[in-house]
């Protein structure tokens, strides 16, 4: 069995050993994975409505390597229900003085994205992962809302790993701590607390990876539809996006290259020029509302 070494850098597993799926190395789409798994407010018998993130934990995979370069991590403070339950305290191993010291849902997002630009993740191609679909889709979006977040939009499309998996493993269908045995790897701390779950996620992904899976994204929150001229000219949205000299080197904030359109004014071949998100098709349009005109 695989076993996870713990290096200075974090976990990682040791040499693949999974017999099975063995490919040829294939070029990852994104240079990085930004393997996150929230821990929330809970209780046994009923969740308790709102439910609010209390932890916040963020794991970063190199994609060329599959060696974790980092983590990041902060307690929130629940505002709905500022006192855990004994439930959520067993299940969780988070503590009520954790969470009272903890920071705001919108502070812990500022944080985390800054934490990204330390590491010098935000302008490359990187792709956020989850254990199924309830961080990002569910927990993360449904806060937001409701306390009028304005969270970074790379938040807003995400690999749920639990498909990847079972495409790798024949189907099976099971939770993040039977998936790392069946991988053949052995879980590392705690269940049910954030960064140990996500630590674990990371490792599972990198042993997906090595097994030459090439990874690409699952859901995505953004509406996809085809842009039609009439559209076009109405400015979309940009939550965030970097700033360079020629918009055609800079990343739509989803992490993909920008690129570069023209709405054609008959008869001339000329018109207006836009840059928008490279993660575009004739039938499904952009995926991400980056917007930028060209003025020519």
């Amino acid at each position: 069995m695989e076993k996870m070494q713990r290096t200075n850098i974090g976990y990682m597993p040791s040499i693949v050993t999974s017999p099975g799926y063995l490919h040829e190395f294939q070029l990852q789409q994104f240079q990085y994975f930004v393997v996150i798994d929230f821990e929330a407010t809970c209780d046994k018998e009923k969740v308790p409505q709102p439910q609010e993130i209390i932890e916040f934990p963020s794991v970063l995979v190199n994609s060329v390597t599959g060696q974790i370069e980092g983590s990041f991590q902060t307690y929130v403070r629940p505002t709905y229900h500022p006192l855990l339950t004994d439930f959520c305290k067993e299940l969780t191993g988070i503590q009520q003085s954790q969470v009272d010291k903890g920071v705001s849902l919108s502070e812990a997002l500022v944080m985390h994205d800054k934490w990204l630009e330390y590491k010098g993740v935000k302008r490359t191609n990187f792709a956020v992962v989850t254990w199924t679909n309830w961080d990002c889709q569910v927990m993360l979006e449904s806060e937001c809302r409701l306390k009028s977040i304005r969270k970074p939009p790379y938040f807003n499309r995400w690999i749920n790993l639990k498909l990847p998996f079972q495409k790798v493993f024949g189907g099976v269908r099971c939770n993040l701590k039977e998936a790392v045995k069946v991988a053949g790897l052995t879980w590392e701390g705690r269940a049910h607390y954030g960064l140990d779950d996500a630590m674990n996620t990371a490792c599972l992904l990198a042993h997906i990876k090595n097994l030459g899976f090439r990874f690409s994204i699952t859901n995505s929150l953004v509406e996809q539809s085809v842009h039609t001229p009439s559209t076009l000219h109405q400015p979309l949205p940009v939550i965030y996006c970097p700033r360079h000299a020629d918009p055609a080197s800079t990343y739509c904030f989803c992490g993909a290259q920008s690129s570069k359109f023209l709405i054609p004014k008959p008869p001339s071949e000329h018109g207006s020029i836009f840059y928008g998100c490279g993660n575009f098709t004739t039938t499904l349009g952009a995926l991400c509302p980056y917007f930028e005109w060209v003025y020519c």
